[in-house]
């Protein structure tokens, strides 16, 4: 009898600690800090997001490719889109085989750059084109990996918008970006 009362007592204890965990859950969503969080930090209206989208986004390529899934409510998907299409973008401009973090580091490399922002001649310069590489790499670790291979990652509309924004100014960088023609070097017989 007394090891059901302790066992009882026990299941009330653990099931008054699983309420609060759950509270303390359902309040870091409402907060906008939860990593899956079913509920929009700016409660927007579908239609609303949607105006939003038609402004912030106005990448063709990334139009083509995340406005009907954005609009039918598949945000991870179009915000994985978005990303790929980044990828690509570089990929195709650059001429390098390599994916994602890496095509982004051999790209945009401050030291021996495919693609270049600028003339790479100042501190200024410099920073900026490593701060795109960064980002760029970060973006496909981040941010484009985690959708492609999570099967129950969940996105609110607005933070699928944030970083479709993102994603349409990071599509701007590489189109500004300036490949770079390499000599080839003289054979020596």
């Amino acid at each position: 009898m007394e090891a059901q009362l302790v066992s009882e007592e026990r299941m009330v204890a653990i099931e008054a600690i699983l309420r609060s965990v759950r509270r303390l859950h359902l309040e870091i969503d409402k907060q906008g800090m939860g990593r899956r969080s079913p509920r929009s930090t700016i409660p927007l209206k579908k239609q609303g997001v949607v105006e939003l989208y038609d402004v912030l986004i106005d990448s063709k390529e990334l139009r083509n490719v995340t406005r009907k899934l954005f609009i039918d409510g598949h945000y991870v998907r179009a915000v994985e889109e978005a990303y790929k299409c980044i990828n690509n973008t570089v990929k195709l401009k650059s001429g390098l085989s390599a994916d994602g973090q890496d095509l982004m580091n051999q790209a945009f490399s401050i030291k021996n750059p495919i693609l270049k922002l600028n003339a790479l001649k100042t501190d200024s310069e410099r920073n900026e084109q490593l701060g795109y590489m960064l980002s760029l790499g970060g973006c496909m670790t981040g941010i484009r990996n985690p959708r492609a291979h999570e099967h129950q990652l969940w996105d609110s509309p607005d933070v699928a918008l944030e970083m479709l924004a993102w994603a349409n100014h990071l599509m701007r960088i590489v189109h500004k970006a300036k490949r770079v023609t390499r000599l080839k070097k003289a054979l020596i017989p």
